[in-house]
């Protein structure tokens, strides 16, 4: 059996770790990516030695530096795919065709009265609770909640149905990344409104130890593999947003070692 952590957080660089704290960026309006890491033969050699299966998504803030690695792979992340849910009700916030205080009842007039748009998008966030997701689902629509992936540019996202869904609801790397770096970078919606929405995505129960801080299992799963796939917006002297996913490998402390020195590895080379 796959065992899975996933974290989707902000962080501020220090050695090898990645320390978690709540920190509001302002982002550079550069366009377009200059060049490729100068850190892809190492990290590539360091895949190698791993034995595992590994994608990697990478910017600079300032858009000076990418580095895309297996970034197409198809994998199950729900939290990562309450991102744009999310964004979906900021943008109908920020248009003011609704207000973030009106009772979230969906188009069939079920779900909590007392419960506001605003509550019910918290926690989907903050609890990653798929009952939260599904009433958002159902009031934005999924039809609307695709288009916004779209219009985004997060093109290899994709939720057709109610959470869970592993079949229907699949994500990669690299769309992770477009969707993390823009509201890094205050493009979506309104500078404001990222922050907003960043400020909450710091608030995640996810915003949780640094990936080489991961507890390790009493045993490793029997037959099997860990997963472990890391969402980052680190702020520092080298500012930057990183997805990882690593598979294959039989506990998390090596998995957990293998990202920490990616991340390295990458700050390093900026």
């Amino acid at each position: 059996m796959m065992q899975s952590a996933l974290q989707i957080r902000l962080a501020l660089v220090t050695g090898l770790t990645l320390a978690a704290v709540a920190v509001a960026g302002t982002g550079s309006r550069q366009e377009s990516v200059t060049s490729e890491s100068p850190a892809r033969g190492e990290i590539e050699e360091m895949i190698r030695d791993s034995g595992g299966t590994v994608s990697v998504a990478f910017r600079a803030q300032n858009g000076t530096q990418e580095l895309l690695l297996n970034a197409d792979a198809r994998f199950e992340d729900p939290n990562a795919l309450r991102i744009p849910v999310m964004i979906t009700v900021y943008s109908a916030a920020y248009s003011q065709n609704i207000k973030l205080s009106d009772p979230v009842g969906s188009r069939t007039n079920s779900g909590p009265a007392t419960q506001t748009i605003g509550e019910t998008c918290q926690a989907m966030i903050t609890q990653n609770g798929d009952p939260a997701t599904n009433l958002l689902l159902e009031r934005f629509t999924l039809p609307a909640i695709r288009a916004q992936i779209r219009a985004l540019g997060a093109e290899g996202m994709e939720i057709a149905a109610a959470f869970p869904n592993s079949e229907k609801n699949h994500t990669t790397a690299r769309a992770v990344l477009i969707l993390l770096w823009k509201l890094a970078t205050d493009r979506v919606i309104s500078p404001d409104a990222s922050k907003e929405m960043v400020g909450l995505l710091a608030r995640s129960s996810l915003h949780a130890p640094p990936p080489a801080a991961l507890p390790t299992p009493s045993a490793p799963p029997a037959g099997g593999s860990v997963l472990l796939h890391d969402a980052v917006i680190v702020y520092g002297a080298h500012s930057f947003v990183l997805v990882i996913q690593v598979q294959g490998l039989k506990d998390y402390a090596t998995s957990a070692e293998l990202v920490a020195r990616i991340s390295a590895a990458l700050n390093k080379a900026m």
